[in-house]
């Protein structure tokens, strides 16, 4: 049986890092808090993009948006910002930029609702709710981006 004294298992002299790494452990230069989420988000925006542009109608019977070409402007939004969440090292002007589609959408989804019947109303509510979840995932995760990036700055 193989034994290990508790002395062995002691670093007694740490091993310095190259560069300004505040720390005696390699710098991990690819975790920042809040990235795995963005990148789901990243994701999300795509397939989202993608229904947006390929199936307008849908979306607007989904949503009680009823301006198409609005809907399908939006979906290319939606794909380039995703787009640049996943390629982006440092992803947090483009969370940012999703922060900012979401008050756009938030502001077509009011006027829906504001122009609407009852059941454009209702959908558009609905719909409502759901983006202000998400507006509150990418605005958590903008500011976690930013805030490690200025941390690398």
């Amino acid at each position: 049986m193989l034994q290990i004294l508790e002395s062995e298992l002691r670093i007694t002299e740490p091993e310095p890092t190259a560069g300004l790494a505040p720390s005696h452990s390699p710098p991990d230069v690819r975790y920042a808090p809040g990235l795995g989420v963005a990148r789901g988000l990243g994701w999300f925006g795509i397939i989202l993009g993608l229904g947006e542009l390929l199936a307008p109608r849908a979306i607007a019977d989904i949503t009680g948006v009823r301006r198409l070409g609005l809907l399908q402007l939006y979906g290319l939004r939606e794909i380039v910002t995703g787009l640049g969440v996943l390629s982006d090292d440092q992803p947090g002007g483009w969370m940012w930029a999703r922060v900012g589609g979401d008050a756009l959408d938030l502001a077509a989804l009011a006027s829906a609702w504001a122009d609407g019947n009852d059941e454009q109303r209702t959908r558009a509510a609905v719909a409502t709710a759901a983006v202000l979840g998400v507006t509150a995932l990418d605005l958590v995760c903008a500011l976690k981006l930013s805030a490690a990036e200025a941390l690398e700055g």
